[in-house]
């Protein structure tokens, strides 16, 4: 990938582009491009815009990342993931995973997101984030999405509401807690618990279970928790529930009753408040997005 990522500009082994839907607004490009046929792809992204991606289909499952030139660890990007590149910085390496895969590029220029953060003052201080997961970004960026099969002079003011969100959640994102702060639980302690709220994420789970399995106090492993991953167990179990119940709705014909169960909720409403009051929309509109 490099550049604006169009399909002449991507480095890969024989692949095929069977779609490429392209939308511009003003200060606005959207690209969404589906190929098949991948191997390896060599990763260059360096551009004066702010550049959001959106991975729709496939997932790259290994490769080497750098922002400006300095190794970085890998993350893989799964189906949903995201990633950012704020104007003037550099992001290249190489990737491969599934051989089908379909992405959405956001393109932003400059002045556009200056006049967005105007009372901020704050969309240069943008930090890049490669393969991070938030589901309200990602439903924002579906929704611009399914504005490229429109064409009324609504659309540019509907794709400006929905960037509005995408940098305000990114900000807060660039603000919020830092992890890995002083008193923190160790890595190995801290990835052992994430695996064990992981393999419970369909059952009911108390901070008090948890915490005696691990052998502390729920106040120390509450207070520890919190500073190594800058979530509560509790926010952190929910947002994991979350992603797993957003995956089930995107790639399964399951109720949203069925997804709630399979994901730890009591009910099909309990479920459903969640998820709105995390993405300000009913699971069935998340759904209803991610298949237009």
């Amino acid at each position: 990938m490099r550049g604006c990522m169009e399909p002449s500009c991507i480095k890969s082994s024989n692949c095929e582009t069977v779609l490429h839907r392209q939308g511009q607004w003003k200060g606005v490009r959207a690209d969404l491009v589906r190929r098949t046929g991948l191997k390896r792809q060599e990763i260059e992204v360096s551009a004066d815009k702010h550049s959001i991606f959106l991975n729709i289909q496939g997932t790259a499952t290994a490769g080497e990342n750098y922002l400006d030139g300095s190794r970085i660890g890998f993350v893989a990007r799964p189906e949903g993931s995201l990633a950012y590149v704020p104007p003037g910085r550099t992001w290249s390496g190489w990737d491969e995973g599934d051989s089908t895969a379909s992405y959405l590029l956001i393109s932003v220029e400059r002045q556009f997101a200056r006049n967005l953060f105007d009372e901020f003052g704050r969309a240069e201080r943008l930090k890049p984030e490669l393969g991070f997961n938030d589901l309200a970004i990602q439903f924002a960026a579906r929704k611009i999405a399914g504005e490229l099969s429109q064409s009324d002079r609504a659309s540019g003011l509907i794709v400006e509401g929905h960037l509005t969100t995408i940098f305000g959640l990114m900000l807060r994102r660039s603000n919020g807690p830092q992890k890995g702060t002083r008193g923190g639980l160790a890595p190995v302690v801290l990835r052992r618990i994430t695996e064990r709220i992981e393999d419970l994420l369909s059952e009911k789970l108390t901070l008090t279970e948890l915490s005696q399995e691990f052998g502390m106090s729920a106040t120390h492993l509450c207070r520890a928790f919190k500073q190594s991953t800058g979530a509560s167990p509790h926010s952190y179990l929910n947002s994991r529930r979350l992603e797993r119940a957003s995956f089930l709705l995107r790639t399964t014909s399951h109720s949203i009753t069925e997804i709630a169960l399979m994901c730890g909720y009591s009910s099909g409403s309990h479920f459903s408040t969640s998820f709105r009051q995390e993405l300000g929309a009913p699971p069935a509109v998340y759904r209803a997005a991610w298949s237009q």
